[in-house]
């Protein structure tokens, strides 16, 4: 595959079969990341309020129920937004407002890691997230500063991927599995060839915004154009200055005219 041959000043290919990049996020511009965080919540106060109308349905006629899990609803929602917007701008000061990343691939899958810069901070954080959760008797906070405390890589198999998410003007990726979701960023001049890679891989994905990725050509493919264009170029070069050059005879040395046949002094073919 010309992927193989991909080069570019952010993405490396390593002697291990691997392409390395880091990836920085200003996490004051970009909203990527509190977005997921929303979501999480969002997904988390669902099932809370699934939970709450199951339980007030044998007790309650069915619009005292709903009226309830409305008013149960704007009030977590509220707080959470709240919350979160505290804790992500938080969050952005300790680690200098860049969320950075680095991500291995090659033929099986990607690996989105955090920075060692951001690693330990990341997991004082997380453990602190989680003596809270476990003062406060919140369980479900104490578990996710556990996983946030532990958790600093997350791996997709290209095989596992059953949805494939382009988002060009926000320089992402989306790798949808079953139960997970991983996000892949890169830069402007590589992200047509990350997508392609990923998109050909996932034999399994459905693909999302593709046109987007399809739309900026290859690397490798505009430097073999090049290439080809400059030997061309060499070619008519060398090919003029031969033409241009004086020609004698081969048999008595006699100077040749342009463009003769024979020897004007011996009679040699030309």
């Amino acid at each position: 595959m010309t992927d193989l041959f991909y080069k570019s000043n952010n993405i490396t290919m390593c002697s291990d079969g691997k392409y390395r990049w880091v990836y920085e996020l200003d996490m004051y511009k970009s909203l990527v990341i509190i977005k997921e965080i929303w979501r999480a919540m969002g997904i988390a106060i669902v099932i809370v309020l699934a939970i709450l109308f199951a339980i007030n349905i044998m007790d309650s006629d069915l619009m005292e129920t709903l009226q309830f899990i409305a008013q149960a609803a704007c009030i977590l929602f509220g707080i959470l937004l709240v919350l979160s917007i505290i804790g992500y701008l938080i969050f952005a000061y300790m680690i200098g407002g860049k969320y950075c990343v680095m991500f291995e691939m090659d033929e099986s899958g990607i690996n989105h890691k955090q920075h060692e810069k951001h690693v330990k901070k990341a997991q004082l954080i997380g453990a602190i997230s989680a003596l809270w959760g476990v003062a406060g008797g919140h369980l479900g906070a104490a578990g996710t500063g556990v996983l946030a405390a532990v958790r600093t890589s997350m791996y997709s198999s290209f095989n596992d991927v059953k949805e494939i998410e382009i988002l060009t003007k926000e320089h992402l990726i989306r790798l949808n599995e079953t139960l997970s979701r991983n996000q892949v960023y890169a830069d402007d001049e590589d992200f047509a060839f990350v997508a392609n890679y990923i998109k050909a891989r996932c034999r399994n994905a459905k693909v999302k915004g593709e046109a987007f990725a399809d739309a900026a050509p290859r690397k490798p493919e505009a430097e073999n154009q090049r290439t080809t264009q400059k030997h061309e170029a060499e070619q008519k070069r060398t090919m003029q200055v031969q033409n241009a050059a004086p020609k004698f005879c081969s048999n008595c040395g006699a100077k040749l005219s342009s463009g003769s046949k024979f020897c004007a002094n011996c009679g040699e073919k030309v």
